[in-house]
């Protein structure tokens, strides 16, 4: 009878023991998968935090051109006491913020010659050498002072075409088409990605 019993319950505490490597595998399994989860939302919040930056740089950028005086800082062709030692006209002078100022140099194109600025996004692989361009570098600049959260840094590579592209025959003798190419580089896990975008306006003027 004690017999019995001595194997019913090494029986009973043999089955908990497979019950519970059982459970235990299983609660492995759904935490690799939320660790999956995890690191794939973590990779996908840092590369939308990096474009949101660039972004709110460069719509910055544009809107402080827009409202520039159109002959004689879009671009500017005058030397800056100011500029750093090496930066020649033509450039935009921008403000990042209260304490940084950059002058972006530009590729000038006046009437009557061919627009050198690219008509669509150039690849990632681009650089301003094989574009004809003339790389200014941002940063790397604090998040913070573009997005609000100091996790990270950003340098930026942005590339300025100043194009005149008057049109007669719609009584449109003066305008400017402004063309920037930027990029960056971001960590996709631990691989290093580039993206690359492209904003262009126009400023005009038009016959009274």
């Amino acid at each position: 009878m004690l017999s019995s019993v001595c194997s019913t319950n090494r029986r009973a505490r043999g089955l908990t023991l497979v019950e519970v490597m059982v459970a235990m595998a299983l609660l492995a399994t759904v935490m690799l998968g939320f660790l999956g989860t995890f690191v794939q939302s973590r990779r996908i919040s840092e590369s939308s935090v990096m474009h949101a930056a660039a972004s709110s740089l460069i719509y910055g950028i544009v809107e402080q051109i827009k409202g520039f005086d159109y002959t004689t800082l879009l671009p500017s062709e005058a030397a800056d006491p100011n500029a750093p030692s090496g930066t020649a006209p033509p450039y935009i002078r921008v403000r990042i913020n209260q304490d940084q100022v950059f002058w972006l140099q530009t590729v000038y194109t006046t009437a009557g010659n061919t627009p050198a600025a690219p008509t669509s996004t150039p690849p990632p692989t681009a650089t301003a050498a094989s574009l004809g361009a003339i790389d200014n570098i941002l940063g790397p600049l604090p998040l913070s002072s573009v997005s609000g959260t100091q996790s990270q840094q950003l340098t930026v590579h942005l590339w300025i075409w100043v194009d005149e592209i008057p049109d007669d025959t719609q009584d449109v003798t003066e305008v400017k088409k402004v063309t920037i190419v930027y990029s960056y580089q971001y960590l996709d896990g631990r691989t290093t990605r580039t993206a690359i975008d492209r904003e262009v306006f126009i400023r005009t003027r038009f016959d009274q």
